[in-house]
């Protein structure tokens, strides 16, 4: 699925008609301890036999042929993509809701849902702000807000809200060249570039939080998630000391247990599909989870990938997905 979505939003446009390319290249680097060395090659010869290139270097290497200012502190290893890069989700979402509406989909924006209406093992429809809406198949691509619903048919999910800050800061004028994309699984951050001027900055590790209110932006910064977030970062890249912070938005993730997705029909109502609890690598893997939910309404079961193992039941038997790193977020 990975891959196939690495595709897609580099071919974005050809898919969607959309006027606007919304990928940018910046290349990214997996940094890790020595534990993590065995399973970064592994994934790197995995993804290199799919056509995708992608090294496995020593810091010291790395420093030499890709990228030098920063410090190698706990570093063993580093996993490097350098055709990889970030979306831009807004663009995304807009290009794809035309490209429905273009075929046929009723989108319906700024649009309520109050509850979902059951009769014994089927749900039969939902109410919206602007009345009832029917149908045979009901999918659940709901994230964090997915239990709120549930509830008003008396069924919850194992899904937990994590808390995401990320600050951007605006780049020193003089520094000899801004860090690539970069996930740091000894300090437990990731970064990127955010356009020419500035770099954001996120946290690997799970912040869960008991409630959640609607993703935004601080008015002000809030000087301790700058803190935290300037500390790790700038001991990595030390040049980076002088970056301004400019902003802080904040969002939720929707995790489950293994932080990997529920994907498939439910186990108790018969009509109803989950693509939910995305566990904050839902956007990049996005392609491929439409080709995935389409399938399974269309025809059951997906065509193109096998999902099985991301069905619900897992949770009731004790099987977990987790992947080999210590954060889930990574997928």
């Amino acid at each position: 699925m990975a891959i196939y979505s690495w595709r897609f939003w580099r071919e974005f446009q050809d898919h969607t008609g959309c006027e606007y390319s919304v990928f940018t290249k910046t290349g990214i680097a997996f940094v890790g301890l020595e534990d993590y060395v065995d399973t970064m090659n592994e994934i790197v010869h995995d993804i290199r036999s799919k056509g995708i290139e992608a090294y496995l270097y020593d810091p010291t290497e790395f420093k030499k042929e890709v990228y030098k200012n920063f410090n190698e502190d706990g570093i063993a290893g580093v996993a490097w993509e350098p055709e990889s890069g970030y979306g831009d989700p807004n663009t995304s979402v807009r290009c794809f809701i035309e490209y429905a509406r273009k075929n046929g989909v009723d989108v319906l924006e700024y649009t309520s849902v109050k509850k979902l209406l059951r009769e014994d093992s089927k749900l039969i429809g939902i109410e919206t702000e602007d009345g009832v809406i029917k149908g045979e198949i009901f999918i659940n691509a709901l994230g964090v807000w997915c239990n709120d619903l549930l509830a008003t048919i008396d069924k919850q999910l194992p899904i937990k809200y994590a808390r995401e800050d990320v600050i951007y800061l605006e780049n020193p004028g003089d520094i000899d060249g801004i860090p690539p994309g970069w996930g740091d699984l000894v300090y437990g951050f990731y970064s990127r570039p955010d356009g020419a001027t500035k770099t954001l900055v996120g946290t690997l590790e799970a912040e869960y939080v008991d409630n959640y209110d609607e993703p935004g932006e601080y008015t002000t910064p809030p000087m301790d998630v700058v803190n935290k977030r300037m500390e790790i970062f700038t001991r990595r890249f030390p040049d980076m000391i002088k970056a301004r912070p400019s902003s802080v938005i904040y969002g939720y993730y929707d995790v489950t247990p293994d932080w990997q997705p529920i994907i498939g029909y439910d186990n108790e109502i018969e009509n109803l599909i989950h693509m939910v609890g995305l566990s904050g690598h839902g956007f990049k893997l996005a392609p491929a989870y439409g080709e995935v939910i389409s399938d399974i309404a269309l025809y059951g079961r997906s065509k193109m990938f096998n999902v099985d193992e991301f069905k619900i039941d897992r949770f009731y038997v004790g099987v977990s997905k987790h992947s080999k790193y210590k954060y889930g977020i990574i997928g």
